[in-house]
């Protein structure tokens, strides 16, 4: 059924139009940008996490020998994930600390399972 022209509907003006969509737009970059970070922070908080764990292993005498290195590697991961949150206002402080804490931890339990799979 075609649309029939009804005057009593208001449609907008250009500039009405190009106002709401730039609202839109931001509206939807602060979303973006929430989610990002809340992504950013559910990472760090493994690598913390993980990098606690390390630590209280450390100071319990469960790590010696082989296994020290690897464990130290987490904890020093924890701190860089720490870091992420002090380093908000920066958003590429933010990033290479959240790269540096992901890489360590993956090297660091990738060594600690290399190290006790080698134990056995």
């Amino acid at each position: 059924m075609a649309r029939k022209n009804n005057p009593k509907v208001r449609r907008g003006t250009p500039e009405e139009h190009r106002a709401a969509a730039a609202e839109y737009e931001a509206a939807v970059g602060r979303l973006q940008r929430s989610a990002y970070w809340n992504l950013r922070t559910r990472i760090a908080n493994v690598s913390i996490v993980l990098g606690l764990l390390s630590l209280v292993v450390v100071a319990s005498g469960g790590a010696d020998g082989a296994r020290l290195a690897p464990t130290l590697v987490c904890a020093i991961a924890g701190v860089c994930g720490a870091g992420v949150y002090f380093s908000r206002p920066y958003p590429a402080l933010t990033r290479r600390l959240l790269i540096a804490s992901v890489t360590l931890t993956v090297l660091g339990v990738i060594a600690l399972v290399i190290v006790v799979g080698a134990g056995k």
